[in-house]
């Protein structure tokens, strides 16, 4: 992975590997199935943080409905033009894409009512800087819905809740829900 000074970039033909792995798995794992355990309703603002080649993205702008938004947030610019281009031949146009370069993404303050981080937490170096951010921009009542990856699941809900800012409301297998904490 190259680094941006901010976030490690994963070279492109490590993403395109990572788009066909995620595309092979899902002839035997649907991953849409993943996302009956996301409370997901009509109308809602979602933001699917580290969203990749869009593999729970388009489901979940299905699932929100036309009414509701998705922001697809990635790192990489292949993510971003992938999901972009898929989700224009789809005709899905609840989707917005956000290129970042830093865990900043200029998503508006306590905007989403749910925010996604599925299988992307272990890939994230500095996770105080994304747990602010995600504080930030999740409503005082909304969600913060975690898969964290390739990691222990003990050691993701330590960091999450020794930053102070989310408490566990809800786990599941590797699936995790967090509540924002009151601002001080």
């Amino acid at each position: 992975m190259a680094d941006t000074g901010r976030i490690k970039l994963m070279p492109d033909i490590g993403f395109r590997a990572m788009a066909w792995m995620y595309k092979l798995v899902g002839l035997f794992f649907d991953p849409r199935k993943r996302l009956d355990r996301v409370p997901l309703k009509k109308g809602i603002v979602v933001v699917d943080y580290a969203c990749g080649p869009g593999r729970f993205t388009f489901e979940v702008a299905k699932r929100v409905g036309p009414e509701g938004k998705v922001f697809a947030v990635d790192v990489q610019s292949l993510a971003i033009k992938t999901v972009k281009d898929k989700a224009a031949r789809l005709g899905l146009a609840n989707i917005e894409t956000i290129l970042v370069d830093s865990y900043d993404t200029g998503i508006a303050d306590s905007c989403a009512d749910l925010v996604l981080c599925l299988d992307a937490f272990h890939q994230i170096s500095d996770r105080p800087a994304l747990l602010r951010e995600i504080h930030r921009i999740v409503k005082p009542e909304g969600i913060f819905f975690m898969e964290p990856g390739h990691m222990k699941l003990s050691d993701a809900r330590e960091i999450v809740a020794n930053s102070g800012l989310f408490h566990l409301t809800w786990s599941q297998g590797h699936d995790m829900q967090f509540a924002p904490e009151p601002e001080s």
